[in-house]
C-alpha cells in the first residue's frame, strides 16, 4: 500500500511542478514575444499601433500559448495624422507553441492559429478623392528587412469579433453607415491555399444613408455564410449564404475576386419569402412594438444583383428592386389597418462611378382611415448634385395614425395634415440661388394638431398653421401654437426649405413672433433643474419678437421686444429690451453652443431702477457678484459688459467672468451687513451700523474671480469715506474704507487728546475750533458671514493731537503774518490805483488823437463834390488819414499800459521786501 502512495504522491508533485512551470514561464518570454509582434506589425503597416498591457498564457489555448494585448490602438498617419482607426479593448492571439520558442531562442517566425478581438471601435472612412484610412498595408517589399523574409506566419483556424462598433464614411460615394453590436466567427484553417470557411455574424443595429436618404435605420443584421476561398487565385465563392435584416431574409449567391487594388464582384440576391409581413419588419415604428402579433395581408418582392469592380477607381453596376401590392397590416388590439398598400420602387446603376445611381419611386400608395396617400420621387446623380423630383397628396388624420400604428411614448395624438406638393429641382439651383429654374408649388396645412406624452418634456398643439411653396421661398402665412402653457403666434418666409429638407445647405428665413406668455423652462427636459438648451445647426432665422410676459427660472419679464437672429448654433439678441425686477433690462449679445459641453456667452447689459433685493433672489450672478446685495435695500441702474462660459445647468461658469461696468444708486439701507456691523463695534462709531448710505456712483471690472472696485465716494450720516478693494466668487472680502470723522463723533482716547491740545492752544491765545474731523482708516477682510475688521485707535488719538498742534502752530503764524501783510498790501493797492489812472487817462486822449483824423477825413471826401474823379482821389487821401488816426490812438495805448505795468511791478517788489522782513 505505500507504494502506490509514494507513485501517487509523486504524480501529484509533478503536476504541481508543471503546473507551476506553465504558469511562470510565460512571465520571462512574454515581454520578448509583445516586443517581437509590436516590431513586426509596425513594420507591415503604415500606422502607429500600440498597447497599453500584453500577457502570455498557456492555459487558455493549451498546449499553444495565448497573447493578450488590452487597449489596443491603430492611429493614422501622413493624411490621417493623429485619426484613431481603432480602439480596441482586448485582443487575443493564439501563438504556436513551437514557434514561441523558434522566436526566442532563434528568431524565427511566430505562427498566428487565432485572433480574438473584444470591443472594438472603428472608423472607417474614404476621402472625396477615395483615399481611405483603412489602407495602412505596406508594399510586401518594404515590410521587412531582407534578413527576416518571413518573421510572421498566419495559420488562422479561428476568428472571432464580440461587441464591436463600426462607423464607415465614403465621402467620395455619399455614404454613411454605423454599425453597434456587432459580433462574428470566422473557422477555418487559412493556412491552406484553399479552404471552406464558416462565418457567422450578428449586429443590434445598422444605419445606412446613402445621399442623405436613410435605407436602413435601427436593423437588426444576421448574417451565416459559407466561403469556399482560393487564395491562391484570390477568389471567393458564397455557398448557403442568407443575410437577414430584422425579419427579412435575402438568399445571397455570388463570388469575389481580387485583382490588384480593386476586387472584382458578381453577387444576386433575392427575398425567398413574399410575406408582406417580412418587409413590413424594416420599418422601425412598426417592428419595435409589438411585431410578433402584427396581421398582415399582401405580396411583395426584393431582388437584385450587383456586378463589376470596385475600388479606388472603379464603381460597379447594381440593381434593387422592391415591390409590394394590396398589402395590409393591423394590429389586434387597435380599431384601424393600414390598407391598399402599393410600392414600386427601383434602385439601379449602370456601373462606373455611384452618382450615376438613380432612386425612382414610381409609385407609393396608403389609406390610413378613410384618407388615401399618395407619393412620388426621382432622384438622380445624387453625390455630385443631386436632382429631386418629388410629389405628394394626400389629407393624413392624426388620430388614424395612433389608431393604426402602437406610438411609444405618446398618449394624444390628433389633427389633420394637408399635403398638395410638388418639386422639382437640382440642389446647384437651390445653392446659387437660380430660382428660375426651380419647379415648386402647392402647399401644405395643419389644424388642430395635438401631441401629448412623455416623449415630449410638454404637450404640443399647432391650433392651425399654412406654408405655401414657392421657387425661392416657402411663405409661413400663418402659425399659431401653444408648447405647454406658451403661445407662439409667428408669419413669415423660409428661404432653402428644399435643401435644408435634403440634408444640404442652411435653412434661412425671417419672421415675426408674437407670444402673450412663454416660459422658457418648458424647453427642458428636467424640469427640476436648468440644462443646457442648444442653439440648432444649419438654421439661419432673423426673428422680430415681442413677448408680454417670458419666464425663466426665477426671473419674470414683461414687455419684451427686441431682433434675435438664430445662425451659427448661435443666438444673438439685438436691442432686446424688457421689464424686470422692478425697473428695465436691455441685452445686446449671443449665446453659443457650438461646442454643447461649453457654452458661452458675452451680453452687454443695462439695467435702469432695478430693485436690488429682488435682483439678489432672482439672479445668481448678482448673488455670487455683489453679495453685499442680500442686505441692501435701493434700486440700482447699472451697465455691464460681461462674457465667459454656462456650466451644464445654464448658470454662469463664475470663476472665468470676464467684465467690467459702472452702477448708480439710490440711497441705500444696509439691514444687519456684518462687515459694517464689525466695524462699529470694533471702532465704537455708530453710525456705521445698519447706516443709509447716500445714492452712489462707482465702476468695477472682474476678472480672476473677482470682482474690483475702483475708489469712489461715500456718505454715510453726514460723514464722508473713499471705499476701494474686492470681493471674490468664494464671498471673500479685501476692502478698505477711509474716513473723515467729525470729533464730535468720536470717544475715548482720541477725544481726550485732541482736548487738551485745545485748550494748551487757547491759553497761548489762539482759536483751533475748526479742528474737527480726523482720518480714519478702516481694514475689511474675511468673509460676508465671518468678517474681519481693523482699525488702530491709538493712531486715531495721535493723528488728532497731532492736527490740533499743526492747527495751533498754523494760527500763531498766521497772526503774526497779519500785521506785516497789511502794509505790503497798502503798498500794491496804491500801485495798482495810479496804474489804472494812467491808463484811463491814455485811452481818453486816444479817443481824441482818432476822432480828429476822422473828421479831417470825412471833411476831405465833402469837398470832392460830384467830380468822379475828385471822388476817386478824395476817398484814397480819407483812408490814409483814418488809418493814421487809428495807428496813432493805439501806440498812445500800448505805451501808456506798459508804463501803468512797471509801477504795479516795483510795488509787488516792495511789498515782498516788506513781507520778508517781517
Amino acid at each position: 500500500m505505500k507504494r502506490p502512495r509514494r507513485i501517487a504522491a509523486i504524480v501529484a508533485a509533478l503536476v504541481v511542478v508543471i503546473v507551476a512551470v506553465l504558469a511562470i514561464v510565460p512571465l520571462f518570454f512574454s515581454g520578448q514575444v509583445a516586443r517581437r509582434v509590436q516590431a513586426e506589425v509596425n513594420q507591415r503597416v503604415n500606422a502607429h499601433v500600440a498597447w497599453r498591457a500584453a500577457g502570455l498564457s498557456f492555459f487558455r489555448h493549451f498546449p499553444n500559448l495565448s497573447l493578450s494585448l488590452s487597449d489596443l490602438s491603430v492611429v493614422g498617419v501622413g493624411q490621417f495624422q493623429g485619426d484613431t482607426l481603432a480602439a480596441v479593448g482586448r485582443v487575443r492571439v493564439v501563438l504556436g507553441l513551437g514557434s514561441v520558442l523558434g522566436t526566442v531562442m532563434r528568431g524565427s517566425p511566430l505562427v498566428i492559429q487565432g485572433i480574438e478581438i473584444d470591443r472594438p471601435r472603428l472608423h472607417l472612412l474614404a476621402l472625396e478623392d477615395g483615399t481611405a484610412n483603412w489602407d495602412i498595408a505596406r508594399p510586401a517589399a518594404a515590410s521587412a528587412p531582407a534578413t527576416a523574409s518571413r518573421p510572421l506566419v498566419v495559420s488562422l483556424r479561428n476568428f472571432a469579433i464580440s461587441n464591436a462598433t463600426v462607423a464607415f464614411e465614403s465621402r467620395q460615394s455619399n455614404v454613411r453607415a454605423t454599425v453597434a453590436g456587432y459580433s462574428q466567427t470566422l473557422s477555418g484553417d487559412l493556412s491552406q491555399s484553399r479552404v471552406v470557411l464558416h462565418t457567422r455574424a450578428d449586429a443590434d443595429t445598422v444605419r445606412v444613408v446613402f445621399a442623405g436618404v436613410p435605407y436602413l435605420d435601427g436593423v437588426r443584421l444576421g448574417l451565416t455564410a459559407g466561403i469556399d476561398a482560393n487564395f491562391d487565385t484570390k477568389s471567393y465563392t458564397l455557398q448557403d449564404t442568407e443575410l437577414r435584416l430584422n425579419g427579412l431574409a435575402l438568399a445571397v449567391a455570388g463570388s469575389a475576386r481580387a485583382a490588384g487594388d480593386q476586387l472584382g464582384l458578381d453577387f444576386t440576391f433575392k427575398a425567398p419569402d413574399t410575406d408582406f409581413r417580412s418587409l413590413l419588419s424594416l420599418v422601425p415604428a412598426i417592428y419595435a412594438h409589438d411585431f410578433a402579433r402584427l396581421q398582415t395581408s399582401g405580396t411583395f418582392a426584393v431582388n437584385g444583383w450587383v456586378k463589376g469592380d470596385y475600388g479606388a477607381r472603379a464603381f460597379p453596376a447594381f440593381a434593387v428592386n422592391a415591390t409590394v401590392n394590396d398589402a395590409t397590416f393591423k394590429y389586434p388590439d387597435l380599431p384601424l389597418p393600414a390598407r391598399s398598400i402599393g410600392l414600386d420602387l427601383a434602385l439601379t446603376n449602370p456601373g462606373g462611378s455611384p452618382d450615376r445611381t438613380v432612386v425612382k419611386l414610381s409609385r407609393f400608395h396608403l389609406v390610413l382611415g378613410a384618407n388615401p396617400i399618395d407619393a412620388q420621387m426621382t432622384l438622380t446623380t445624387p453625390v455630385s448634385d443631386p436632382d429631386v423630383d418629388a410629389r405628394v397628396a394626400g389629407t393624413l388624420d392624426l388620430a388614424d395614425v395612433g389608431r393604426t400604428i402602437k406610438l411609444q411614448g405618446i398618449d394624444q395624438l390628433a389633427g389633420t395634415v394637408a399635403a398638395n406638393a410638388s418639386v422639382r429641382t437640382r440642389m446647384s439651383y437651390l445653392k446659387k440661388q437660380q430660382y428660375q429654374s426651380v419647379a415648386a408649388s402647392g402647399s401644405v396645412d395643419i389644424t388642430g394638431l395635438t401631441v401629448r406624452g412623455d416623449a415630449l418634456p410638454q404637450p404640443l398643439a399647432i391650433h392651425q398653421a399654412s406654408l405655401t411653396l414657392a421657387p425661392q421661398h416657402a411663405r409661413l402665412r400663418s402659425f399659431a401654437a401653444t408648447i405647454g402653457s406658451s403661445d407662439v403666434q409667428a408669419s413669415g418666409t423660409l428661404d432653402n426649405l428644399l435643401g435644408f429638407a435634403l440634408h444640404q445647405g442652411t435653412l434661412q428665413g425671417s419672421a415675426t413672433v408674437h407670444s402673450k406668455r412663454f416660459n422658457l423652462d418648458e424647453w427642458k427636459a428636467d424640469t427640476t433643474r436648468l440644462q443646457i438648451i442648444p442653439v440648432p445647426a444649419n438654421v439661419d432665422l432673423t426673428l422680430n419678437a415681442t413677448v408680454a410676459e417670458l419666464l425663466y427660472g426665477k426671473l419674470t419679464m414683461t414687455d419684451a421686444a427686441g431682433g434675435l437672429r438664430i445662425a451659427d448654433q448661435r443666438v444673438t439678441l439685438q436691442k432686446f429690451q424688457m421689464n424686470a425686477l422692478g425697473g428695465q433690462i436691455g441685452v445686446t449679445g449671443y449665446y453659443e453652443t457650438t461646442d454643447l459641453t461649453k457654452p458661452t456667452f458675452d451680453v452687454n447689459l443695462s439695467l435702469t431702477s432695478v430693485d436690488i433685493p429682488r435682483a439678489f433672489q432672482t439672479l445668481a450672478t448678482v448673488q455670487a457678484l455683489a453679495p453685499a446685495a442680500r442686505y441692501a435695500t435701493g434700486t440700482v441702474t447699472s451697465s455691464l459688459h460681461l462674457g465667459g462660459t454656462l456650466g451644464q445647468n445654464m448658470l454662469p461658469v463664475i470663476p472665468g467672468l470676464v467684465g467690467a461696468g459702472t452702477l448708480q444708486t439710490s440711497p441705500l439701507v444696509m439691514r444687519d451687513f456684518p462687515p459694517l456691523q464689525k466695524a462699529a463695534e470694533v471702532t465704537r462709531l455708530a453710525f456705521l451700523d445698519n447706516p443709509t448710505l447716500q445714492a452712489l456712483n462707482a465702476s468695477f471690472e472682474i476678472h480672476n474671480g473677482r470682482l474690483f472696485m475702483k475708489p469712489f465716494d461715500a456718505r454715510v450720516a453726514g460723514v464722508g469715506m473713499k471705499v476701494a478693494g474686492s470681493n471674490g466668487f468664494d464671498q471673500s472680502l479685501q476692502y478698505t474704507l477711509d474716513l473723515s470723522v467729525p470729533r464730535s463723533l468720536l470717544g475715548g482716547a482720541a477725544n481726550s487728546a485732541l482736548a487738551g491740545v485745545m485748550s494748551r492752544a487757547r491759553q497761548a491765545g489762539v482759536d483751533v475750533a475748526t479742528t474737527s474731523a480726523l482720518p480714519l482708516a478702516i481694514r475689511i477682510g474675511g468673509t460676508i458671514t465671518s468678517p474681519t475688521v481693523s482699525a488702530d485707535l491709538g493712531t486715531v488719538a495721535s493723528s488728532a493731537v497731532k492736527s490740533a498742534t499743526q492747527a495751533a502752530t498754523q494760527a500763531v503764524t498766521d497772526a503774526a503774518k497779519q500785521k506785516t501783510s497789511a502794509e505790503a498790501a497798502r503798498l500794491v493797492q496804491s500801485a495798482e490805483q495810479q496804474a489804472a489812472r494812467i491808463r484811463a487817462d491814455a485811452q481818453t486822449l486816444a479817443d481824441k488823437v482818432k476822432e480828429e483824423g476822422y473828421k479831417q477825413a470825412d471833411s476831405l471826401t465833402a469837398r470832392a463834390g460830384g467830380n468822379p474823379l475828385a471822388q476817386v482821389a478824395a476817398k484814397a487821401a480819407a483812408d490814409k488819414l483814418r488809418q493814421q488816426a487809428d495807428e496813432k490812438a493805439a501806440s498812445i495805448v500800448r505805451i501808456a499800459g506798459e508804463r501803468a505795468d512797471s509801477v504795479v511791478a516795483a510795488a509787488r517788489r516792495q511789498a515782498e521786501k516788506v513781507g520778508g522782513g517781517a
